[in-house]
């Protein structure tokens, strides 16, 4: 634990240096943001957390056991948010005493990168918990978006098929590179491959097969 503690630590004092070096933060913010992160590897302090954001690889089973023990470390007004790519929320949310506090807060690869956040509140997210996702999304200077509690919600429905279709493209004898390079002369940000090792592939494949059961006729088998 400590291990992936120290790693975490190491990348985001990385990635703040660079973010002070091309000045788009200062110097002191950046020396501030490191002082106010307080690694931990138990539920110790969580009582105190508004928002709590659960970030743990995609599988149903083990986000249900992190949101159930977040749950309970936190307060009684505290809001348990899932980073899922595409688990519904309401099946995850039946793990917790209270649904009403939990809600979807789906942040995109590369975070510090990425503006656009999905916030997905199940039928039973209360209206509170909805907005505290969304003022902290803001807070971080985030673009959150409110999307409707199906699998995928909305941007990876989309970009599924996208990706389906790169890989089958490379299936069928198509260069990486080239097929990179047309989504990025056809105006993408970045490749559909470069995007999947952003992603992961782990999570990506987690992803598909969430989708392919949703949605059999139109993913495949997964």
């Amino acid at each position: 634990k400590i291990k992936y503690l120290s790693a975490a630590l190491a990348r985001f004092a990385s990635d703040l240096r660079r973010r002070a070096a091309r000045r788009a933060i200062s110097r002191r913010d950046a020396e501030d943001a490191l002082r106010r992160i307080e690694p931990t590897t138990d539920w110790t302090g969580f009582r105190r957390a508004d928002v709590v954001v659960e970030a743990v690889p995609e599988d149903p089973d083990l986000k249900r056991e992190t949101l159930r023990a977040a749950e309970g470390a936190g307060g009684p007004g505290t809001v348990i948010a899932s980073n899922t790519s595409t688990i519904p929320i309401g099946s995850l949310a039946k793990a917790c005493a209270r649904p009403e506090r939990v809600v979807g807060l789906h942040f995109f690869n590369p975070v510090d990168r990425m503006p656009l956040v999905e916030v997905v509140p199940s039928e039973a997210t209360a209206p509170e918990a909805v907005r505290a996702a969304v003022a902290l999304a803001r807070r971080l200077g985030k673009t959150p978006v409110v999307v409707r509690d199906r699998p995928g919600f909305l941007v990876n429905r989309v970009l599924a098929q996208y990706l389906q279709e790169a890989c089958q493209l490379a299936l069928e004898g198509a260069p990486i590179d080239a097929v990179d390079g047309a989504m990025l002369r056809f105006g993408m940000p970045m490749g559909p491959f470069r995007l999947l090792d952003e992603v992961g592939i782990g999570v990506a494949r987690a992803a598909a097969a969430t989708l392919a059961a949703a949605f059999p006729a139109r993913m495949g088998e997964g």
